[in-house]
This record gives structure tokens, C-alpha cells and sequence, in this order.
């Protein structure tokens, strides 16, 4: 059996996860993750190796890097090194004597750092290594001004702007001096874990000591940190070849460790205080908790203001895709902790299937837009036992879809960022991910290529039929789930007097607008709750830019004062009803 104990550390620096086989053991594993979107998508993969390492016997410790993630504290320039160092700590406070550093992507730049500078480390794992800090950082901005061409736009003088990430100029200027230190390999065990073909490589600093490292080929990161958090998977057989290799060279033979000592009473830190990061908030002293929510036990984190009333105004974060509860370059974090200045009480939850939340398994199902979905985020509203009137949601993509779908009337509001799925009914587990990309009528076809041609025909058809069709009937075609339209969707929450709040991108603006958005608007017009619709001039959906990102969560904090009748100033109590 294993045990996993969510902590802080160093007063809220790291959020870390603490894998131990029952009975402890002598040897940890430092899991260093990537950086940037790398670490959402790969974030699974990650805590499924953990577990693999704690089943073969070994302790493990998963973390955010200072000023990343769930982190309470400003980026130091050795990001990279300090977290590691935090998490080899805790590691030996939870009884390992010897410590691995293993790193995945770009984290592997953090587990060569930290063992080089660890005299006593016993081993380094580079598992899908990029080839050098400065190729990372290099690399990572091309791909950022491609992903998001017009909208790549700059970001304030001192920041490096990265899809997923923002780095102080300081710290990426670090981060593109770090390589791979070669005399690693003359101090303890290196495994190089490259991927399958000419995809991988060893890095080019450690190619004059391939003969002192051990190499294997990992299958699958193709389709794990290439893809988006909708198709991403789990490369089951690189973790298991990982795994197996780490298990055969620091595991006990046996199953028991005879160098483990009864394992310390390891005391987790499960709240932090701090003061809020933006000199906006008046440093008003924020309390961050780790909770449990609801019968399925989702994993979350409620941020208050430290002397904040019971019934104090509540708002629910929910992440777009299968992204856990940081949100696209941690902006649900920051946004929790501006409204928590405010004196409105936030959770954040990871939903089934993602983050912290349920076991993880090679082979799970992504639960876009299913019912399992909307009944984590009906949990979190009775989690917070408020009346209605002191409740709001604010969903990106498909967590404002879980709101909209939620028990009508449970709630002041619901905001909606960057809504482009309008589906009325939701969709069984793993089909969205499966048909991603297509519409979700289902089509028999014998090959890809044939089920795709066969679904564009439906798409037209249903195109052709939202101009031509009598609106009632289309209105009722989409609230049987045959085609997608807005007012379905909308309605029950509006009726209920719920207001709904949409933040648009331009892409999203024009699915809105092709989903019958307009005529939705004039026809629920006169519904007891209030429908506003923001529309951006530019900006992506996946709120990457900077731009959009800042003044949607500008929006969100104006918007939910405005609701809840709160003064603008932070710290500040109510002004209105």
C-alpha cells in the first residue's frame, strides 16, 4: 500500500504532493515537472509515475516550482533549483536517505541542476530531456509567436512571455544558461529516457559520456506533451520503463526496505497565509486551505481572506479542458487571490479525471462535457452551503458549460469565459476526446478519413438548417441534443434568475454568432436573470495572450464585486445590496 499527503512547503513557496509505500523508505524520487502547459498536459503522467514509484518502493515527491502553479510566492530567478531543493528536503524529513532526481521535458534542466548541486544525490533520471536551456527558451518563444500569431503580442519590459508561462526576463536568462553537466555521470547513475526513433536524442552535453550513462527509448510523448489537454494520454509504457528501471536500481529487493527507519510523523502543512502578490490589494492577509469536496472527494483549494465571515460571498473557478484548478498561465490562481483581497471567498476544484482528484490510470477517460462533469460542479456549490444569492461561478470554456448545466437557480451568476461549445446534452466518457475537432452526431465509417468526410457533410447540413429552419424547430431539435444552438444552453439558468455573463474572443464571437447568439440574446431578453455579452477585439480563446488574459480577470473582479454588491477597494466590505 502507499500513502499520498498533500503539503505545503516553506510556507506556501511549493504545493507539493508526498508519495510513500507503507512503511516509508530510504530512497525518494524528486519528480521535477516541465514548465508552462507542459506541466498541465503532462500532469497525470507525473502523478502516475509517482504512483508506480511508491508501488515498487520508493518515496516520491511531486511539487510546483516557486512562483508557478499553486506557489504563494514571486518567482525567484532559480526557479528550477529552489523547488527541487524544497521538495529533496521534505523528502528527508519523510525519512529518504537517498535521493533521486528525476525530470520530464524541460524539468529536466531542474533535476540536472539540483543533483549537481546536491554533494549526497544518488541518482538523475533526464526522461524526455529538451537538449538545453537555451534551445528550451528558444524554442518555446517560436512556438509561442506561431500558436498564437496576431494575438502573440508583447508583454510588459522584464517578462518573458511563453505558452503557459511568464517569466521574469531575470529568470529566463537563467533558465537559458542551464545544460546537462556531464560529470554527473561520474558520481552517481544518469538514465537518459529519449524518445523512440529520430524524435529523440541524448542531450548534446552528454554525448562524450554516452558509454558512462544508461540509455533507453520511451514510446508515446507524441501523443502525452505534443497534444493538447483534451487528446493528451498517458504513455503508459514509458512510465512502466521508467519506473522499471528506477525500481531495479534503488527498490529493495523483497518489497521491504531494510534501510527504511519507522518513517517520522510527517506533518503537512494544509493552509497558508500570505499576503496578496499585487501591491493593488493592500496586502490584505489571504489563507489558502487544502480541501476535499463532495462524495467523489475532488481535490481543491479555497482562498479566503484570513478574517473573512462565514457567510462571506462565495465564487466557484472552474478550468477550461481537462486542465486542473491553475488555470491557463495560473490565471485562476491569481484571480482567487485578487477576489479573496476583496473579500470574496474562492474555490478552486480539480473536476474528476483531472489534477489531484480520483486515482489515475494509463487508460482513463477524459470527461469532456459529461454528466460526471456537471455533478462535480453541482458538489461544489452544496460544499460551500451558501443561499444562492451568495454564490457565483466563473467557468473558462467547458467549466462555464458545467455551470450552465448545474442545478438551475443554485446561483447569483455565472461568467463564462471564452464559450465556444454550445451542446446541450452531455456526452458519455471519452467520446469528446475521441471526436474532437468533429460535430458529436455519431457516424459509422470504416476509416478516419471516411468518418470525417461523412461528419463534414453533417456539419454543413446542420449549417444550411440554422439558416433555413424555422427557429422553434431548431430551438427544440438543440434541446434534444440533435445540433448545437445557444439558447438551449442558456435559457435554464437565465429563467431560474441566474445572470450569465459571456467574455468573448473574436473565434469565439463567431460561434456564438453561428449558433444563433444574437436571436438567443433578443429572446431571452425579458428572462428574470440578466444576460451581457463582452465581445474582444482580439485575443485567443485559450487566454495564452496576455492581453486578453489580463482583462479577463480585470472583468471577472469587476463583474463579481458588481453582483455581490462589494467595494472596488480591497479589503474593502460591502457598499451595496
Amino acid at each position: 500500500m502507499q500513502n499520498v499527503t498533500h503539503t505545503w512547503l516553506a510556507g506556501g513557496a511549493v504545493l507539493a504532493a508526498l508519495h510513500l509505500p507503507e512503511g516509508g523508505a530510504s530512497v525518494g524520487v524528486v519528480v521535477c515537472p516541465p514548465l508552462g502547459q507542459d506541466h498541465i498536459v503532462g500532469y497525470r503522467t507525473l502523478r502516475h509515475l509517482a504512483d508506480e514509484l511508491a508501488r515498487g518502493g520508493l518515496g516520491a515527491l511531486r511539487f510546483d516550482y516557486p512562483g508557478h502553479g499553486d506557489s504563494a510566492v514571486a518567482m525567484p530567478d532559480d526557479t528550477l533549483e529552489a523547488g527541487a531543493a524544497l521538495a529533496a528536503a521534505a523528502l528527508r524529513d519523510a525519512g529518504c536517505t537517498r535521493i533521486v532526481y528525476l525530470g520530464l521535458g524541460s524539468g529536466a534542466l531542474a533535476a540536472s541542476a539540483a543533483a549537481a548541486a546536491d554533494e549526497s544525490a544518488a541518482g538523475l533520471v533526464l526522461w524526455d530531456p529538451v537538449p538545453s536551456g537555451r534551445q528550451w527558451l528558444r524554442r518555446q518563444k517560436s512556438f509561442y509567436t506561431l500558436a498564437l500569431g496576431d494575438d502573440a503580442v508583447a508583454a510588459e519590459d522584464g517578462t518573458v512571455v511563453l505558452i503557459g508561462v511568464e517569466l521574469p526576463e531575470t529568470a529566463a536568462e537563467h533558465i537559458a544558461a542551464l545544460d546537462f553537466d556531464p560529470a554527473l555521470a561520474d558520481r552517481m547513475h544518469v538514465l537518459v529516457a529519449r524518445r523512440e526513433g529520430a524524435a529523440g536524442a541524448v542531450p548534446k552535453a552528454l554525448r562524450g559520456v554516452e558509454g558512462r550513462l544508461a540509455v533507453i527509448e520511451v514510446p508515446g510523448h507524441e501523443e502525452s506533451l505534443d497534444a493538447s489537454s483534451v487528446t493528451a494520454t498517458i504513455p503508459a509504457e514509458s512510465v512502466r520503463r521508467v519506473a522499471a528501471w528506477l525500481t531495479a536500481a534503488y527498490a529493495p529487493a523483497g518489497g521491504s526496505d531494510p534501510g527504511a527507519a519507522t518513517p517520522p510523523a510527517f506533518r503537512p502543512e494544509t493552509a497558508v497565509t500570505f499576503s496578496g502578490d499585487d501591491d493593488s490589494e493592500g496586502g490584505v492577509a489571504i489563507t489558502e486551505t487544502l480541501v476535499r469536496v463532495g462524495p467523489d472527494r475532488l481535490f481543491g483549494i479555497e482562498t479566503r481572506p484570513l478574517d473573512a465571515a462565514p457567510d462571506a460571498p462565495a465564487v466557484i473557478l472552474h478550468s477550461g479542458s481537462s486542465e486542473h484548478r491553475i488555470g491557463a498561465t495560473r490565471y485562476q490562481v491569481l484571480l482567487a487571490r485578487r477576489l479573496a483581497a476583496h473579500g470574496v471567498r474562492v474555490l478552486r476544484v480539480d473536476r474528476r479525471g483531472t489534477g489531484e482528484t480520483g486515482d489515475v490510470s494509463p487508460d482513463e477517460a477524459n470527461l469532456l462535457f459529461s454528466r460526471e462533469w456537471i455533478e462535480d460542479g453541482d458538489a461544489a456549490v452544496d460544499h460551500l452551503g451558501l443561499p444562492s444569492d451568495r454564490v457565483g461561478i466563473v467557468g473558462m470554456c467547458v467549466g462555464g458549460w458545467v455551470g450552465l448545466q448545474g442545478r438551475p437557480g443554485t446561483t447569483r451568476f455565472i461568467s463564462v469565459l471564452a464559450p465556444n461549445d454550445y451542446r446541450r446534452n452531455p456526452v458519455q466518457p471519452g467520446f469528446f476526446a475521441e471526436h474532437h475537432g468533429l460535430d458529436d452526431v455519431p457516424v459509422v465509417s470504416v476509416s478516419d478519413r471516411a468518418r470525417r468526410a461523412a461528419r463534414h457533410l453533417v456539419n454543413r447540413a446542420v449549417a444550411v438548417a440554422k439558416v433555413r429552419a424555422p427557429y422553434p424547430a431548431l430551438v427544440a431539435a438543440a434541446s434534444r441534443g440533435w445540433i448545437r444552438l445557444a439558447e438551449p444552453v442558456l435559457r435554464p439558468a437565465l429563467s431560474a434568475g441566474t445572470d450569465v455573463l459571456l467574455y468573448l474572443s473574436p473565434g469565439d464571437r463567431e460561434i456564438f454568432e453561428a449558433h444563433g447568439g444574437p436571436k438567443a440574446s433578443r429572446r431571452l431578453a425579458t428572462a428574470s436573470g440578466h444576460l451581457t455579452i463582452v465581445n474582444r477585439d482580439s485575443g485567443d480563446h485559450s487566454l495564452f495572450g496576455p492581453g486578453i488574459r489580463t482583462d479577463a480577470v480585470d472583468w471577472v473582479v469587476d463583474e463579481t464585486l458588481r453582483e455581490f454588491g462589494l467595494s472596488a477597494t480591497a479589503g474593502g466590505g460591502v457598499s451595496g445590496s
